[in-house]
């Protein structure tokens, strides 16, 4: 069930966005951690995991372009309110064909509204000046090649432009087919270390 059949909810300070579509797995397990970290700074939180969302794709229809929202009424709309009220927002993907998933850019592609409000109507319905600090986790199966992170590193730094929220923090984690999260200690203290910087930053 998505959000839009329930009461709005309450904007989170950290906005978590698991990319997976796999329960039980690397991204949920990564996303756990990190909320649990999160609260136990006094920073609250709130995971949303995609993939149960009811979340349309962008159709480039140009109502945006006009009125600086979308036209689509889902599970979307509470989180162009969100990220404006967040101290930031933390995004986990699986590495699908050396970008993010398919529901991660479909949420990217529904940030054009506030593109639209920014640079085309010259109206913001993100604040801009408000400090905002991203982290990026993106999560491959296979061993390390060249171009398996460089795909979700270009669509995520426009994202993180998009809804105004400073990328310091971008974490690739491979061969997960071989060795899951749960069994690998050295990226579970790079995501501490990391994630402590991030708190810190916040």
């Amino acid at each position: 069930m998505g959000l839009n059949n329930k009461i709005e909810l309450e904007s989170p300070e950290i906005i978590i966005i698991n990319g997976s579509p796999r329960n039980n797995k690397n991204c949920s397990f990564i996303a756990n951690e990190i909320k649990l970290k999160l609260e136990d700074s006094g920073l609250s939180s709130k995971i949303f995991n995609i993939y149960d969302m009811d979340i349309e794709y962008c159709t480039a229809c140009g109502f945006c372009n006009k009125t600086g929202c979308c036209k689509f009424n889902d599970d979307m709309k509470p989180l162009y309110k969100m990220f404006d009220e967040s101290k930031g927002t933390i995004v986990i993907s699986p590495v699908h064909f050396d970008s993010i998933s398919a529901k991660v850019k479909t949420v990217v592609d529904r940030t054009q509204a506030i593109y639209a409000s920014k640079y085309i109507l010259n109206k913001p319905s993100i604040d801009r000046n408000k400090k905002r600090i991203g982290m990026y986790i993106a999560v491959g199966g296979s061993k390390l090649y060249d171009s398996q992170f460089k795909g979700g590193q270009i669509v995520m730094d426009f994202f993180f432009k998009s809804i105004n929220t400073k990328l310091l923090h971008n974490i690739y984690l491979n061969n997960t087919d071989n060795i899951p999260y749960t069994d690998n200690q050295e990226f579970k203290d790079t995501i501490s270390k990391t994630l402590k910087a991030y708190i810190d930053s916040i």
